[in-house]
């Protein structure tokens, strides 16, 4: 038993390594974490908060030193689907949440599924697509091996905006 350990220990560090690495740095594992945390907006500068602590109120009972209006966010965001747009390999169409014209997350809503590479190419491109074009907006890296849905991905985000 003692020899098995011996040679199954680096094999696990590796392996436990690896996993580690794709966490971080694979852009659609972060995108699925991003998922999971408060919507994000256009620009930090674009929103004003105040802490419920640090704000004191006038006799009017509106906060001092905010805005009476209430800050645009994301979580109020108006949802826009743009066109279908055909590609060599299938329809690709995108939805978006919008704020004042400004791009606060995209997402696929549909994809070339026609055959077995097109639906083992758009599961791994949708959710990296997405992820750059929630930050990027239009101008978008692209994903390696999908050219043809980055294409149809940009092509419906652009003129989704142009319609707003």
């Amino acid at each position: 038993m003692g020899n098995f350990a011996r040679r199954a220990a680096p094999a696990l560090a590796l392996g436990g390594l690896a996993v580690v690495i794709v966490g971080v740095l694979d852009p659609a594992l972060a995108a699925n974490d991003a998922g999971n945390a408060a919507p994000a907006t256009t620009a930090a500068s674009d929103v004003s908060t105040a802490s419920a602590g640090q704000a004191s109120t006038s006799d009017s009972g509106q906060p001092q030193g905010t805005d009476a209006s209430p800050a645009t966010t994301c979580e109020t965001a108006e949802a826009v689907t743009g066109p279908v747009v055909t590609t060599r390999w299938g329809p690709v169409q995108v939805a978006a949440t919008v704020v004042d014209g400004q791009l606060c997350e995209a997402h696929a809503v549909v994809w070339p599924t026609e055959d077995r590479q097109s639906m083992q190419i758009s599961a791994y491109a949708v959710p990296q697509l997405d992820a750059q074009a929630s930050v990027q907006g239009v101008l978008l890296d692209g994903v390696s091996g999908a050219t043809y849905t980055t294409e149809g991905y940009r092509d419906s985000l652009q003129q989704l905006l142009d319609s707003l």
